[in-house]
């Protein structure tokens, strides 16, 4: 069973835990050298079957969640109001769910779903196998086609965050504010094209120390980030 991707994401810091639901942590893992994110089938509410590669050229996040999840369903708000304040079409949200029963999930896309695309797995073959280290339950991995684990979700909800170029930038577990301000600003930088609402006024204009590390260690048109008054500058049309 090929781990590749896994090697690179066994970097996380071990206190992203077993199965942890943390709703107040704000700090993605961000990778200095982007994995490509490896291609998998999913069922949309309709029926049909779609990749995750049928979505490069937008920024997607990848969100993997399942219905006991208190904070899963609470993160679906923030996702949403991420969605509707950016209004862009290559900015999609896919929200994976291969632990419940894939008509119950995709009858609640079909009722929930709303901006996001909800998504279940096929009957065909197992989409999941459980991470057990000395009997106990770690968390899961994501298999493909072929049976390989190209995804670990150690707690929900997870979630990863691929470019348009199809590189996981960033991971994150446990809920994350979606909708706030800075985030929606690194994503709207990731997509690469500013509308004149897509900027936080100046006053509010503060980036945490995650984005902080992400933009300065992403290459092609992200600049690094100088003091506090270049990056209130930069937050204009012009960046």
């Amino acid at each position: 069973m090929a781990l590749i991707f896994l090697a690179t994401l066994a970097a996380c810091p071990n206190d992203l835990g077993l199965a942890a639901e943390i709703p107040n942590r704000s700090d993605f893992r961000v990778f200095k050298t982007p994995p490509g994110a490896n291609d998998f089938t999913m069922v949309t509410p309709d029926g049909s079957p779609i990749k995750l590669s049928d979505l490069k050229g937008s920024v997607v996040v990848l969100n993997f969640w399942r219905r006991d999840c208190h904070y899963c369903v609470m993160e679906k708000k923030h996702l949403k109001d991420m969605v509707q304040k950016l209004n862009r079409p290559d900015v999609k949200v896919v929200c994976v769910n291969f632990w419940d029963n894939p008509d119950e999930v995709r009858s609640y896309g079909r009722k929930n779903g709303g901006e996001l695309l909800v998504a279940a797995r096929s009957d065909r073959k197992p989409s999941v196998m459980e991470n057990m280290i000395r009997g106990r339950l770690m968390g899961y991995y994501v298999l493909n086609e072929a049976g390989e684990a190209i995804y670990e979700v150690k707690g929900f909800p997870s979630s990863y965050v691929i470019d348009k170029e199809g590189r996981v930038v960033a991971t994150h577990v446990g809920m994350a504010e979606w909708s706030a301000p800075t985030v929606r600003n690194w994503i709207t930088g990731l997509v690469g094209q500013i509308g004149p609402s897509d900027h936080a006024a100046p006053d509010q204009y503060e980036l945490p120390s995650w984005i902080e590390r992400l933009l300065s260690g992403l290459p092609n048109g992200i600049p690094t980030l100088g003091s506090k008054s270049e990056r209130r500058a930069q937050a204009g049309p012009a960046n």
